[in-house]
């Protein structure tokens, strides 16, 4: 028995023990987590008491703005509207700082001294190449000494300000000693940027414009933190540090430090609760360390926990005195029970004066019913000012309601400042302090936006159920404790459920159908919101609907019913079918994907810029073409580093006007880049703009080809075209012509063997003249310097006339042309003569690629709006490897063909590009039966023919007599072939100067008059307006090698000497044709 006493005894002594270790931990955690409420409450009052100084300097930097110049007495007078002493506690002023460059130091001083006071000076003297004065401060009379300091004395108040300018935030300086504070206690300047705002129109409003400088407020650490809230001094002491750590020798302020009792008695105590922040304060970090007061430590007793280990000996004792006696057992027993009751109900007492909610308002009334303390969000909900309820009478505010209803939402009335009603919830609780004194706690909640959207909200309801079903939006109702779902019609019409096959178990139906490498996805997501990892559920997965079809559907759902553990009892959620969407995601991120590779590895620069010309993205090879690396381009560079100030002016107001017209989107020329190593580069600079709804502006799109090397070799090709046409083409004209005129001589009977000569001479010319012609014809095709003349053409016309030149080519090759045409002319709106120069390729390629004895066939026919046009013959079959590259330029299947077929390898090439022009196609088919069809097509037209030819011989017929003609001509020799071909129908005068035509011009009437463009002594051009102001008639035809004369309505026609023929010269001459070949 004695052992059972024992073992008793010890476990009682145990129990007790423990319960008297947990008691004292609960008091101890309800003490921190009320002391944290609490200090949290004074960093908040430090910050607002910040915020309120910063507003302060905001309202200054609006006065600066809006005042050009301001005086020092204007200063004054805006800086005493602030009432700096009564609504900016702790603040010494408020000024403003000037940046002075030190070349502009004397001008400053004599403005400043203009604008404030004839002493006024800078000090202390400093070094540097600028310089921050205060050149303002108010109020002046206890900052005086402040007027005039370079703050570029001392680096913390330097680096401050520098900072504050880079980054366009308020700034605070390190601890620093205020000038004007004879107290030398810990101070700060509180820094914000002023710029300059200036109106742009073409931005829709003001842009930052030049730095003006900084308004400041300077202030003492002592004045800012003393008597922040209520509660310092009464239950915390804070000691506040210039940085991360509480380091004492960076102290600011000390609510422990020096404080005058008035008795001699030491500084105040502290309690056992302490609490540390650090907060970031305008760039500069503090340290604020609360400890608490014994009177906050003595809210907190431990005499509970002590009443509790009390008890537990005593039941200790008791359990042993039961076993000696079993009468005294009840009435211990009662004991201990009457003191437990009362010690949990002095317990719960305590909790419910804790204050834990500061969201909702929060009053603390005394026993008259008078407001003690209020919180923020009590002033907020009744619309008065910081410490405006304090005093008041709450039952002013409140009113409680009588004989409501018990589904009734609220209890209460209560009137805003203004006069505007609201609707309340009011709970009270009231409690006793530990000095007796009778308080109430009164927990108000505003109902007035619930109450007026009950309605709302009813009608909205069956707004929101239609809108579901329009936008298929499944709704699903999860009872998380038996795992049955119920869900919406939406839902199982896109699950693919009708009313024949609807399951029983929409959850398990759904579980089975969800794809399995999706469905830990889903569970995952569910679970981390059920077990309050995540405050939604919210996955993407696949499931089976029918057979094979596997949709994409996304879910978002969120527990709305937990029991009083927090275990989750109910999920509610939306499901949508998302496979479209997810498709056109997977596209867009692989199209993303794919336009990002090709931007990087793209062989020419491609740049994205922004309306300022600034680049956002580089490619590397426009890092090369420029020489600077994508850092240094990105970072800080424009456009405008990498080219030359006039090309700027010039792609400027291209764009610009461009974007004003919104004729065109893409931007196309040539310009001048300049490399890192100052070396220009010629490139081909394309740009195009999307107008970003996201940044509300133009962005546009760069890509930079270098054609450097392409400029060179064209300035050598123009250089070769221009040598051939001057020094090849007059030469072989004067040939031929000579040629011609040898063999057309009636009087001169040429020997066989010199006849064969001169027919080998003029072949060979012919051919030379055509190969001359064939790279001039392509040079000047390829860059669009070649104007076509598209009139209404018979094509049937046209293969007759072409057919009817090439019949002796033929001939010569052993081959019979023959002409499939419709008997209804075949209209075309095309330039006759490319036209047949294209059939004059096609058919004298198919008469020398034609086995002998065999037929060339060219047929034409109408395919719905194209004319169709074909030249077929029966020869060798186009080689497969040549196919490809047929239409090439100086291309043949062999290269022996050269020699065993001539030409050279241009005419197809010529004949693509001609039909091109026309808006048609060209091709070919080749079989291995030897038959081999070139086609080209042309638009149809739809006007009639008209018949040239007949008019033309009709003007010969009619023309009567010689005319009497001068050429203006340097070429002698060609000179004298064209007067000799021309002797039988005009009498040729030849001048070889500008001076020698106009000594003609003025002898006598002419009727034509022929001119080589250009001249020794200067360009034909100039006589034309001579020319015009004859008072006789007067035709001028052009004659030279310059084939890239363009039209002049003061000529006739403007020939090529190398293509001109004799008698296409003397049919112009005689006034036959009206157009240059």
């Amino acid at each position: 028995m004695r052992k059972l006493e024992l073992l008793l005894g010890a476990a009682c002594l145990v129990v007790s023990v423990a319960l008297f270790s947990l008691s004292l931990n609960q008091i101890r955690q309800k003490a921190e987590t009320e002391f944290s409420h609490i200090t949290e409450e004074g960093v908040e009052s430090l910050q607002h008491r910040m915020q309120t100084y910063l507003q302060s300097l905001y309202g200054l930097a609006a006065y600066l703005n809006a005042s050009e110049i301001a005086t020092e007495a204007e200063f004054e007078t805006f800086a005493e509207t602030l009432n700096l002493d009564e609504v900016l506690v702790g603040i010494n002023g408020v000024g403003f700082i000037e940046p002075v460059q030190s070349e502009d130091m004397q001008a400053f001083l004599g403005r400043s001294r203009v604008h404030t006071r004839s002493d006024f000076d800078v000090h202390p003297k400093t070094e540097g190449p600028e310089h921050f004065v205060i050149t303002r401060i108010s109020p002046l009379a206890r900052n005086i000494e402040a007027l005039g300091l370079d703050i570029t004395f001392e680096e913390g108040r330097y680096e401050a300000a520098r900072r504050a300018r880079q980054t366009g935030e308020p700034q605070l300086t390190p601890r620093i000693l205020l000038v004007q504070d004879e107290t030398r206690q810990p101070g700060f300047l509180l820094l914000l940027p002023l710029w300059e705002r200036v109106f742009v129109p073409e931005r829709g409003g003001s842009v930052r414009g030049d730095f003006r400088g900084w308004v400041y407020a300077p202030f003492v650490g002592q004045r800012l933190l003393t008597d922040l809230s209520p509660n310092q001094g009464r239950v915390y002491q804070i000691a506040v540090f210039d940085g991360p750590e509480a380091d004492p020798e960076k102290i600011i302020f000390d609510s422990t430090a020096g404080v005058d009792r008035g008795d001699g008695a030491a500084a105040p105590a502290v309690g056992k609760h302490a609490k540390t922040y650090t907060i970031m304060n305008h760039g500069r970090p503090w340290t604020l360390v609360f400890r608490s007061t014994p009177m906050f430590d003595s809210y907190f007793p431990n005499n509970p926990a002590f009443g509790i280990l009390a008890a537990g000996i005593l039941l200790t004792a008791m359990l042993l005195f039961v076993i000696r006696s079993l009468r005294v057992r009840g009435e211990a027993m009662a004991q201990i029970a009457d003191l437990r009751a009362r010690q949990v109900s002095a317990q719960e007492e305590a909790n419910r004066a804790v204050i834990h909610n500061a969201v909702i308002p929060v009053f603390i009334l005394n026993a008259e019913g008078h407001i003690l303390f209020a919180n923020q969000a009590a002033h907020d909900c009744f619309g008065y000012p910081a410490h405006g309820l304090i005093d008041l009478q709450f039952d002013d505010l409140v009113t409680d309601l009588k004989n409501l209803s018990e589904d009734q939402m609220f209890n209460a009335s209560g009137t805003r400042l203004d006069g505007q009603g609201l609707i309340l919830d009011l709970q009270r609780n009231s409690w006793v302090t530990y000095e007796g004194a009778d308080r109430t706690t009164a927990l108000v909640r505003d109902l007035t936006a619930e109450y007026e959207a009950i309605e709302e909200t009813t009608e909205m309801k069956a707004r929101y159920d239609k809108a579901l079903q329009g936008a298929r939006i499944g709704v699903f109702d999860i009872d998380l404790a038996t795992g049955r779902s119920e869900v919406s019609d939406t839902w199982r019409q896109i699950m693919g459920f009708d009313d024949d096959n609807s399951p029983a178990d929409p959850q398990r139906a759904f579980l089975e159908r969800i794809h399995p490498d999706d469905l830990p996805i889903l569970e995952k997501s569910d679970r981390d919101c059920i077990e309050q990892r995540a405050p939604r559920s919210i996955a993407e997965y696949r499931v089976k609907v029918g057979e094979d079809d596997w949709r994409w559907m996304r879910s978002d759902a969120v527990v709305v019913e937990r029991d009083e553990t927090g275990r989750a009892l109910r999920m509610i959620g939306a499901q949508t079918d998302v496979t479209k969407l997810r498709h056109e995601r997977n596209a867009l991120e692989a199209s993303e994907n794919q336009l990002l590779q090709v931007f990087a590895s793209a062989p020419i620069g491609m740049v994205l810029l922004d309306e300022n010309g600034k680049f956002h993205s580089v490619n590397p090879a426009f890092c090369a073409l420029c020489g600077y690396d994508e850092d240094a381009l990105v970072s800080a560079m424009r456009m405008s580093n990498v080219l030359p100030r006039a090309e700027v002016k010039t792609i400027a107001s291209n764009l610009t006007e461009m974007l004003e017209s919104g004729c065109a989107q893409v931007y196309s020329g040539q310009h001048r880049f300049i490399h890192r190593n100052g070396e220009e580069r010629w490139c081909l600079l394309h740009i195009s703009w999307f107008f970003d709804k996201n940044a509300g502006r133009n962005s546009f799109i760069a890509q930079v080809n270098d054609i450097t090397e392409l400029k060179k070799v064209e300035q050598m090709k123009n250089e070769f075209v221009a040598t051939v046409s001057h020094e090849l083409r007059t030469p072989l004209t004067s040939i031929k012509g000579a040629l011609g005129l040898i063999g057309a001589m009636d009087d001169f009977e040429v020997p066989a063997k010199v006849g064969r000569l001169l027919e080998i001479a003029r072949s060979n010319a012919d051919n030379l003249a055509d190969i001359v012609n064939d790279i001039l014809d392509l040079e000047k095709i390829s860059s669009g310097e070649i104007a076509f003349e598209f009139h209404p053409n018979s094509m049937n016309s046209i293969i007759r006339d072409t057919a009817d030149e090439l019949a002796p080519f033929a001939v010569a090759h052993k081959n019979t042309l023959m002409l499939d045409l419709p008997p209804d002319d075949l209209m075309v709106l095309a330039d006759r003569g490319r036209t047949r120069q294209v059939l004059a390729n096609l058919i004298s390629n198919a008469c020398k690629y034609s086995d002998p004895g065999t037929q060339v066939m060219v047929k034409a026919e109408a395919v719905s709006d194209q004319i169709l046009v074909c030249v077929q013959n029966i020869g060798p079959a186009i080689p497969e490897t040549f196919r490809h590259r047929i239409f090439d330029a100086f291309t043949q299947a062999d290269s022996s063909d050269t020699r065993t077929k001539g030409g050279t390898g241009l005419g197809l090439n010529i004949a693509k590009r001609i039909v091109r022009r026309h808006d048609g196609d060209i091709g070919f088919e080749s079989t291995g039966q030897g038959v081999t069809v070139f086609w080209f097509t042309f638009p149809r037209h739809g006007q009639t023919s008209v018949g040239l030819t007949g008019k033309r011989k009709e003007k010969r017929q009619n023309r009567p007599g010689k005319l009497n003609v001068l050429h203006v001509e340097d070429d002698s020799d060609f000179a004298e072939v064209l007067q000799s071909g021309l002797s039988d129908v005009a009498d040729l005068h030849h001048v070889r100067s500008l001076a020698e035509a106009r000594a003609a011009l003025a002898k006598g009437p002419l009727d034509v008059i022929i001119l080589d463009w250009l001249l020794p002594d200067g360009d034909a051009v100039t006589l034309l307006d001579e020319i015009a102001e004859l008072d006789y008639p007067v035709r001028v035809l052009g004659l030279s090698s310059d084939a890239e004369r363009g039209p002049d309505g003061r000529i006739s026609a403007n020939l090529v000497k190398s293509r001109a023929e004799m008698a296409t010269i003397a049919e112009h001459v005689l006034g036959q044709q009206i157009r240059a070949s």
